[in-house]
């Protein structure tokens, strides 16, 4: 296998796995249109593109650990996290769905799910809390 084949064999395992953990309930909230488009893209990301979504994740996690102890959502720092966080899901979003709506959306399912609360809570406990809280005022 290639470097090229072996990262398309990786986007491909990846949308599986995101289908099997999520698809269901993700088709029937978002649609079957939107879950589609957004595995187009994400089959169709470069392998830049790809190190760049694992960069941007990093930061957020980074910034969240870093910011928590602050406690000020409305902050300078706490709202260039949620630029940060808007740059990654428009990685994976289909070009034109993303809105502040859903964005605030996206993150108060992060606290009704505890798979991604643990996901945000590893950078500090309470950070999908301050993350969602920050997103309020972002996308307010």
């Amino acid at each position: 296998m290639t470097n090229h084949d072996t990262f398309q064999k990786m986007k491909n395992d990846l949308i599986s796995q995101n289908e099997n953990s999520y698809g269901k309930e993700a088709r029937e909230r978002f649609g079957d249109q939107a879950m589609d488009d957004s595995n187009r893209k994400l089959a169709g990301l470069s392998e830049e593109q790809w190190q760049h979504q694992q960069f941007l994740a990093e930061q957020i996690l980074a910034e969240l650990k870093t910011l928590m102890p602050k406690n000020d959502p409305a902050g300078p720092g706490a709202q260039a996290l949620c630029d940060l966080h808007r740059q990654w899901l428009q990685i994976f979003w289909a070009d034109g769905a993303y809105s502040h709506q859903a964005h605030l959306a996206l993150a108060e399912g992060y606290l009704a799910d505890q798979r991604f609360t643990a996901y945000y809570d590893q950078a500090a406990p309470g950070a999908t809390q301050y993350l969602r809280d920050a997103l309020s005022i972002y996308c307010g």
